[in-house]
Parts: C-alpha cells; sequence; structure tokens
C-alpha cells in the first residue's frame, strides 16, 4: 500500500468515511497529484479569516471587479493572495480555498492545501459535512454532486447538473 492510500485510509476512518469514496474522489478530482490547483475566478463565495464567518455580501462593482475589496482580510501576505486563493481548489481533494477556511484551516497561505494531510483532512470534512446535510434526502450521489458544486442539484428532467462528475466518482469507487 502507497503512503498515500494509507493516508487516505487513515484519514477517512478518522471522519467516518469509506476510504474507497475519498480514493475515488481524490482520483477524480486530482489524478492522485497533491500539487493540482484550478482557479475558479467565476467563484464568489469568501470567508473571512478574521472573524471566522462568511465574508460579507460583494457589491456589483466589486464581483465584477479583479481587485479584493480594501476590507478583505488576509492572515498574510496581502489581499490579493487571499482573495485569489480562497477562488482556487487545491491538491488532491481539491477543497476551494474558502471552503477550506470554513472548514477551520489556519495556516497562513492556502497553497498549503497541497500537503496531502491538509488536503485530505479539510476535503474529508467537508465531505462529512455534505453527507450529513444531503445523503438522507438525496443519496451518497447527492452528496459527490454537492461535493463538486456545492448542492445537489437537478436539471429539468431530474439528473444531477454535474451527472458526469457524478458518474465518474461511482465508477471510480466501483473499480471500473
Amino acid at each position: 500500500m502507497t503512503a498515500e492510500a494509507i493516508l487516505i485510509q487513515s484519514t477517512a476512518a478518522r471522519h467516518g468515511l469509506e476510504p474507497a469514496l475519498v480514493a475515488a474522489i481524490v482520483q477524480v478530482e486530482s489524478g492522485g497529484n497533491a500539487y493540482a490547483w484550478n482557479p475558479e475566478p467565476h467563484y464568489r463565495w469568501f470567508w473571512d479569516v478574521r472573524r471566522n464567518r462568511p465574508f460579507r455580501t460583494l457589491t456589483p462593482v466589486e464581483i465584477s471587479g479583479e481587485v479584493p475589496p480594501l476590507d478583505f482580510p488576509t492572515l498574510a501576505g496581502d489581499r490579493d493572495q487571499e482573495w485569489w486563493a480562497q477562488q482556487a481548489s487545491w491538491g488532491l481533494m481539491q477543497v476551494m480555498g474558502a471552503v477550506a477556511r470554513e472548514m477551520g484551516f489556519t495556516r497562513k497561505y492556502l497553497t498549503q492545501l497541497t500537503d496531502p494531510e491538509d488536503s485530505l483532512e479539510y476535503g474529508c470534512r467537508k465531505l462529512l459535512q455534505l453527507r450529513g446535510r444531503f445523503e438522507k434526502a438525496h443519496g451518497i450521489e447527492g452528496v459527490i454532486a454537492a461535493y463538486n458544486a456545492g448542492s445537489p442539484r437537478r436539471d429539468a428532467v431530474g439528473n444531477f447538473v454535474n451527472i458526469d462528475y457524478v458518474r465518474k466518482v461511482m465508477a471510480a469507487w466501483r473499480g471500473e
């Protein structure tokens, strides 16, 4: 068993998650590359790292702009660094920077989410939260959809809007 597989096994078990599900998400999200990252500039949900709560509602000008508001807080570095890092997904489980902050990630720089232990820890925290919120009503497929899209949204015919993602994770989980 590889070091990564052992880490997935122990982190998933600590959170009461099935290791094979976590491994499937890792495979689909990053291909197992701990240094994977993806900028998502249209993502506009932010976490206030100073007050430990969602950042205030952005104005229309701030939403369309590329510069963080003057009151946007950071733990280290400048506002731009935290602003753009919260709008990117990081590491093995491709955890959004703002989500990691919400889940309690307090290291100075979000690039530290490329540490496999951190990525798995905060990805599993989020997955566990989503399982508690959505599994009863939407099944495990809804939890997987929510991990990728924030909620298990469905299209006009009742499929998850990100059904291809859900199918990829389910296939990887089944070992296909």
